[in-house]
């Protein structure tokens, strides 16, 4: 097992050494076997480098929640799954300077995720580049919600065919809605999990702000790329069950996920935080008949929430990083 860690990590010019070692500067990934519980002296390192690797063939349910609630960012078999850990490695090899990648998803039907997810991407326009991701599998619909052109010159068809380092090239290359660029399926299917992998990996490294309006089965997916996810919850216990549902499905790496409760219902903001275990990222009125997000120049309700918690959230990264963004 150190062998390969050993080689996979010499591959993408990081140094492995021994957790106690009195050279910590030189640690930049922690690994560790799934079998095994972690050491209460493991040196501090950034979350995502954190990764535990196992030579069984199977990872069981307890294995996998105990690791990500010890803060793992992925539990990897090898050698199955030596690609998935050297591109784990090389993103952990990169500068931390970034692109803020925000997930947004409803935490049961018709909570209004798509809504938030581009007021959202119009907050982040304030803060420098913006983009907003339709990643639903049956083409979400997003571009019809802002309004945007029925048929895009780029979107999903192309993502194929986008390499790793062209990341800034796709985004030039997408339409753009008040100062928001889109990538959307247009009259095409969505992305596919391998898909939506694939493009966030391209789009990691080019900087801005990347929002990923996701289907719930694409969660798990784009989980180990997002720097926050948030979970659109109105505020009924109906809604409050079926979140929780969905959260014990998807288990979800400790800090990645916060709730932003849409206020049409009987509870309050803390009672649906409380119930669903997750930190209140903001709470939102519906916004007036006929809205149109990005193209709604009231900008109030939704969209100052957006405003609020994305500055409370690049002020607590600092100077553009996204390292130190999870709690």
């Amino acid at each position: 097992m150190r062998e390969l860690a050993h080689d996979h990590a010499t591959a993408v010019g990081l140094e492995l050494v021994d957790a106690g070692s009195t050279n910590s500067s030189t640690v930049a990934v922690v690994l560790a076997q799934a079998e095994t519980p972690l050491a209460d002296d493991l040196p501090t390192v950034p979350e995502a480098a954190l990764l535990m690797l196992t030579d069984a063939p199977t990872i069981s349910q307890e294995q996998w929640r105990s690791a990500l609630e010890n803060g793992a960012r992925a539990v990897l078999r090898l050698p199955a799954e030596s690609d998935s850990l050297l591109t784990h490695l090389a993103r952990a090899a990169r500068p931390r300077r970034r692109s803020l990648l925000l997930g947004v998803v409803g935490g049961c039907g018709g909570a209004g995720a798509s809504s938030l997810a581009a007021r959202l991407a119009a907050a982040a326009t304030r803060h420098g580049n913006a983009l907003l991701v339709d990643a639903d599998p049956l083409g979400g619909g997003l571009d019809l919600l802002v309004e945007a052109p029925q048929h895009p010159d780029v979107g999903w068809q192309d993502v194929a065919t986008v390499g790793s380092t062209d990341g800034e090239a796709l985004r030039q290359a997408l339409p753009v809605v008040d100062e928001v660029r889109l990538l959307v399926a247009g009259d095409g299917p969505g992305p596919d999990p391998s898909g939506l992998e694939h493009a966030l990996h391209a789009l990691e490294p080019a900087g801005g702000t990347v929002v990923v309006d996701l289907s719930p089965a694409l969660v798990p997916v784009a989980a180990t790329h997002l720097d926050r996810l948030l979970i659109v919850v109105p505020a009924t216990d109906h809604a409050v069950r079926a979140a929780a549902r969905r959260l014990r499905q998807w288990a979800l790496p400790h800090g990645l996920s916060s709730v932003a409760v849409r206020r049409r219902g009987p509870l309050s903001p803390s009672e649906v935080a409380t119930d669903l275990r997750l930190p209140l990222a903001m709470s939102f009125r519906d916004s007036a008949p006929g809205a149109v997000p990005l193209l709604d120049v009231r900008r109030g309700g939704a969209d100052r929430a957006c405003r609020s918690f994305l500055t409370s959230l690049l002020e607590a990264g600092g100077n553009g990083s996204t390292g130190g963004l999870r709690s």
